[in-house]
């Protein structure tokens, strides 16, 4: 489950109790955002070298299963770990005769003796996980299906391999593992996190393996060229020569993405189980951590690894080159994303600048929104502070929190706007690189920027004055500017970019909504005089922070369509 690595010394770990019981500020963590950003860099070096420009993610038999195992393991995990740091901790309190409605922060401060949880309150804080052991499984039986979607069961060695480490890691990371952590069982958590990490790494072979071997030894082009209608030979041509001879480019796409989702799905687990309540400390000393962070980028990067595996075990590479050129001689432009009639069908990922610029954007904003509510949930002192009455909520607008955490800059509300404007300026760039200005890429340009406004300084400032009804009056608007946004993203396509832009808009707003009931100083803190959220009510583990991972892929996968 989420306990798979030895205790780590995380970053984020403030310093010791002063004297009034008050913990010392450190920096925060940067662990999770550096390797955020070195996977970006790594795809884009990848697909600037290679000579194939657009990953073809076939929507058919295998891609579905192995989505619903990720869909199935996600709910399954989140629900059991959630339940673990939950009941686990309010066991542990109710055992210390202490109060899980304070505030964290007195809880922290608090002097505790020995405390021993009653063996079966502990044992029914901690089910059998379910959900997470039959993604594994679901996410295994992918592996029989041929990666151009179509329902012709023929397996490679390799994919049958994969299949069974699948078997193999969702026990070892389930029932034992279980086990171990909630027994406190330190030498059996580190022989099994050992078996973890090196099962993760041979599903990321085996995974890579499986797709190289299709793509050399298989016509994986067909479904892209043996149904083509068109009476134009030119048409024919296009698709034929340039866009499906997959099994001639080069392979290291598929490695990088291969290994690079695994990594990225254990460092997850590692930044989570050192943020939990009952992780790291627990499994140290028994007790557990009354200093939670909700803003960890352990969440974002499960979703993220996750994605990229499904991107490196489930497309096909290809070229868009002559369909290109025949969209822009006939101004079909719907030509860029040729299907086949009878299907299975795919969703392309342009690998061009117009992309790079999306994801960078607009995935930028998880962390970006992390440093400025992470600083906030840890009490950063507000730069516009003052003592006016009622508080004056613009008298810095320009700066947010003190820098205590991540630096001035970092905090501020510039990065936010720089982020969103850069997600903007993206659309400028056609598939071919150039730049093709109109009213409507003006528009998303200008509608970015207002979010950017809106969200990083009306709303964020009244935030941080504990003004509720500024807060209310300006997130109207944001959701507003984040639907139209979504629905001028999905012109793209005919209008199927919709489908991607649409949810992943919904997604976001969703996802921050969830975030702000499970932080320490979110909705309760408005509603409630800047006092910080009950302990019971700060939740690692909370929907938030995946739902907005999961929005911000989509809609940038969206804004990537031109």
């Amino acid at each position: 489950m989420g306990d798979m690595l030895e205790k780590p010394k995380e970053s984020w770990k403030a310093g010791a109790l002063d004297v009034e019981g008050k913990r010392a500020p450190e920096k925060g963590p940067f662990l999770g955002v550096v390797w955020f950003c070195l996977t970006f860099a790594a795809v884009i070096v990848v697909a600037a070298v290679a000579d194939y420009n657009v990953l073809y993610l076939m929507i058919g038999y295998r891609t579905i299963i192995a989505f619903a195992g990720y869909l199935i393991m996600q709910i399954g995990l989140w629900h059991a770990e959630n339940k673990w740091d939950e009941e686990g901790s309010q066991a542990w309190l109710e055992a210390a005769g202490a109060d899980a409605g304070s505030a964290p922060d007195v809880l922290e401060a608090k002097k505790f003796g020995d405390v021993v949880i009653p063996a079966d309150k502990l044992k029914a804080a901690f089910p059998v996980p379910w959900g997470f052991l039959i993604g594994w499984w679901v996410w295994g039986i992918s592996y029989l299906f041929p990666i151009d979607g179509t329902l012709d069961i023929d397996p490679t060695v390799y994919g049958i391999i994969a299949l069974v480490v699948c078997l193999g890691v969702s026990f070892d990371a389930s029932i034992p593992m279980s086990d171990a952590v909630m027994m406190r069982k330190d030498k059996k958590k580190k022989m099994l996190s050992v078996v973890f990490l090196l099962g993760w790494i041979t599903l990321g072979i085996m995974s890579a393996l499986d797709v190289t071997e299709q793509l050399d030894d298989r016509d994986c082009s067909r479904t892209l060229s043996d149904k083509c209608d068109s009476d134009d030979t030119t048409m024919t041509f296009a698709v034929e020569d340039s866009v499906v001879k997959s099994k001639n480019y080069d392979q290291a796409g598929v490695w990088i993405l291969c290994m690079l989702g695994p990594f990225t799905v254990i460092l997850s687990q590692k930044i989570l189980f050192g943020a939990r309540k009952m992780g790291t400390l627990w499994e140290a000393s028994g007790k557990p951590n009354f200093h939670p962070i909700v803003y960890n980028m352990g969440g974002p990067l499960f979703v993220w690894g996750w994605f990229l595996f499904l991107m490196g075990t489930s497309s096909i590479p290809g070229d868009y080159t002559k369909l290109a050129e025949y969209a822009n001689r006939t101004g079909d432009s719907d030509a860029n994303y040729w299907q086949t009639d009878s299907g299975p069908y795919n969703i392309p990922l342009f690998l061009n600048w117009r992309t790079a610029l999306s994801f960078i954007g607009g995935c930028a904003m998880v962390p970006v929104v992390g440093f400025l509510d992470f600083s906030h949930d840890e009490d950063g002192p507000w730069c516009g502070e003052n003592n006016e009455v009622p508080k004056a909520i613009f008298k810095k607008w320009w700066l947010g929190t003190d820098g205590t955490y991540f630096g001035l800059f970092l905090e501020s509300p510039w990065p936010f706007v720089m982020a969103w404007s850069l997600f903007g300026f993206s659309c400028f760039l056609d598939i071919n690189n150039d730049f093709d200005v109109g009213w409507q890429e003006v528009a998303i340009l200008i509608n970015c920027i207002l979010q950017g406004v809106d969200a990083g300084i009306l709303i964020q400032q009244n935030l941080y004055g504990g003004n509720l009804a500024g807060k209310t009056k300006f997130s109207m608007p944001f959701a507003m500017l984040f639907i139209l946004l979504a629905i001028n993203i999905g012109t793209s396509w005919g209008y199927r970019a919709m489908a991607l832009s649409l949810p992943g808009a919904i997604l976001i707003i969703l996802g921050q909504k969830t975030v702000f009931g499970a932080r320490k100083r979110g909705d309760y803190s408005m509603q409630n005089a800047g006092e910080a959220n009950p302990y019971d009510k700060v939740l690692v583990y909370t929907w938030g922070e995946v739902f907005f991972m999961m929005g911000w892929i989509l809609i940038c996968w969206g804004m990537a369509m031109p």
